[in-house]
């Protein structure tokens, strides 16, 4: 695994934590964090894999190193530059959902909802079937039409704070020294970012926990099968409409994986609970980030 805001540690940076080096682990150092006119690096120990590399972006062991190789002890000049790396850590592990979002189609969701009225009343008769009934199923449907309208919303939001990160995370990438000014630039639309997903992924699980994608899937396989039921004035959006459950399943799948990674867990639920910290932190996302860091991980805490 690599860590792109992270490079092999050298000369100063290098000699400032090597006595702190332990059997494998890998030092690496950031790129120059600027505050108050002077230029830091975050040097840090990651887990080493036995044939070179390293495990994951975990931190082990951190300092903060100035330019002429001083060892930064003081605690909170320690904590401010680790939140520019959380702030720059954070952007890097959003690239693949800011190019994401940046491809998101509004008029995608807004066809599909102008037609959600002329849809649900077609497919009663199969509802009616079904062993939880209509109202039950036309509630489901509606609910999963709700949660397009929000999903639309987000997504929309989310692209408009991808197009103002695109720049930002290319320097990131790349290493380039990094200011105050970025670093709260970053920071503050990193954590639109991240919030405006977890509100999309928590309505997910919502939607998925409560049946509505198994019954809309159900009910429009069933419909059709009916030869007395007539969509094919809404063929287009039935078909999307369809892509749009198979794509929510495979995300709930990705979640649920994606969960063993910061939750320890593919428990749903338990899932939910770590993204509501997320969204309701102590101070915000990022700050809280790096205070645990800086307790389980800071060389000199005490």
């Amino acid at each position: 695994m690599k860590i792109p805001i992270m490079e092999p540690a050298t000369g100063v940076y290098l000699d400032a934590i090597r006595k702190y080096i332990k059997f494998r682990q890998v030092p690496l150092m950031s790129a120059d964090y600027i505050l108050d006119g002077k230029r830091y690096k975050l040097v840090g120990l990651y887990k080493k894999k036995l044939f070179g590399g390293i495990v994951n972006r975990m931190l082990q062991k951190f300092m903060v190193v100035d330019e002429h190789g001083a060892v930064v002890k003081d605690p909170e000049l320690s904590r401010k530059l680790l939140e520019y790396y959380c702030t720059f850590e954070s952007l890097w592990l959003c690239e693949t959902r800011i190019a994401a979002a940046l491809k998101h189609d509004p008029s995608f969701y807004e066809e599909i909802l102008a037609e959600a009225e002329g849809i649900i009343p077609l497919l009663i008769p199969v509802m009616r079937q079904f062993k939880n009934g209509e109202e039950r199923n036309r509630y489901l449907f509606q609910q999963f039409f709700s949660f397009l309208k929000l999903y639309n919303e987000k997504s929309i939001a989310l692209e408009q704070v991808a197009r103002e990160l695109s720049a930002p995370l290319s320097l990131v990438l790349n290493r380039q020294a990094a200011d105050e000014e970025l670093y709260k630039k970053v920071k503050s639309l990193v954590i639109q970012f991240v919030n405006n997903t977890d509100i999309r992924t928590m309505s997910l699980i919502d939607l998925y926990q409560e049946g509505a994608l198994l019954s809309v899937k159900l009910t429009l396989s069933e419909a059709e099968r009916d030869k007395t039921i007539h969509l094919i004035k809404y063929k287009k959006s039935i078909e999307n409409i369809k892509l749009i459950v198979r794509e929510s399943i495979r995300a709930i799948q990705t979640t649920m994986m994606d969960g063993i990674s910061y939750a320890r867990t593919t428990d749903l639920n338990k899932i939910k609970r770590v993204i509501e910290e997320r969204l309701y932190p102590k101070e915000d996302m990022i700050t809280d980030y790096a205070n645990e860091i800086m307790n389980k991980a800071w060389i000199f805490h005490k």
